[in-house]
């Protein structure tokens, strides 16, 4: 199989580093491109050929339909994936008439996303796809029902925006949302799936024997956060409404403080939530 070109359009920075490097993991076979404005996607489609294009819906000047009929001009082979929030059904409805080869429903895991690559690298006819239901897209990153406060909490998809953003607005390798018994309720982004119980055990155990440790200290104190730092990635924990952990998975060469205040006002918003 020779190397597959993929172009990502996108106006937030932030989102093209995220879907950037989340398709790194497939290595040197797909070489991945970005671009934060349509017309200069389109300059670079004319002199290059792409496998894939996905694109935005929403963008500044022109949408992505826009481009989407661009590229069917200039290279009808290549294929097209939509990125929307915005009346995804009312487009799905109509994709017989629109230039695109399928859509992604935002917001969207990961593994969905790599997933749709995937397939369109193993096919050349139209990509057609399923949109998930709310369900299957928790279900998607590998997690068992989980009953916290009387209700399903892996399911909540406001729970899931919440994580995501804060990969996104954070630059972070991955996110984990873990009860206080270390079990993971929620994960975005990278992480060794295989070994989540012993991650989410001893992410509690270092965070929660520190906190002790405060309460021996001065009996008013509480410890709300943990930090850990190593060569390669850093680890930011935060405590969620006393229930809950945030785990934060993220480069050395970020900025800690970015980091502390994405995961702070994403800790407020779940509190909110499931708190």
């Amino acid at each position: 199989m020779g190397q597959k070109r993929v172009l990502i359009v996108d106006d937030d920075i932030n989102i093209l580093r995220m879907l950037e490097f989340g398709l790194k993991k497939f290595g040197p076979e797909y070489k991945i491109l970005t671009s934060g404005e349509i017309t200069e996607a389109i300059q670079r489609i004319e002199k290059e050929y792409f496998d894939l294009v996905i694109t935005d819906y929403m963008m500044p000047t022109m949408t992505g339909i826009d481009l989407a009929r661009a590229v069917r001009k200039i290279s009808p082979e290549t294929q097209v994936i939509l990125m929307t929030a915005y009346g995804t059904n009312k487009l799905r409805n109509t994709s017989e008439s629109l230039p695109v080869d399928g859509f992604l429903n935002k917001p969207f895991t990961m593994d969905q996303f790599r997933q749709v690559v995937l397939q369109v690298s193993s096919q050349s006819n139209g990509l057609h796809l399923a949109q998930p239901e709310l369900g299957q897209l928790a279900l998607s990153e590998g997690l068992d029902p989980i009953e916290e406060n009387g209700h399903q909490v892996y399911e909540s998809l406001s729970v899931i925006q919440s994580l995501q953003k804060l990969q996104v607005n954070a630059g972070a390798r991955a996110v984990l949302l873990l009860n206080r018994a270390g079990r993971a309720l929620q994960v975005v982004g990278e992480i060794n799936r295989a070994r989540l119980d012993q991650i989410g055990d001893l992410v509690t155990t270092n965070h929660y024997g520190p906190a002790g440790l405060s309460q021996l200290l001065d009996n008013k104190n509480t410890f709300r956060a943990s930090f850990y730092e190593g060569d390669t990635y850093n680890l930011y924990v935060c405590d969620v409404d006393s229930a809950y952990l945030l785990a934060v998975v993220f480069d050395v060469k970020l900025r800690p403080g970015v980091v502390w205040f994405y995961t702070k006002q994403a800790a407020a918003a779940l509190s909110l939530l499931i708190g």
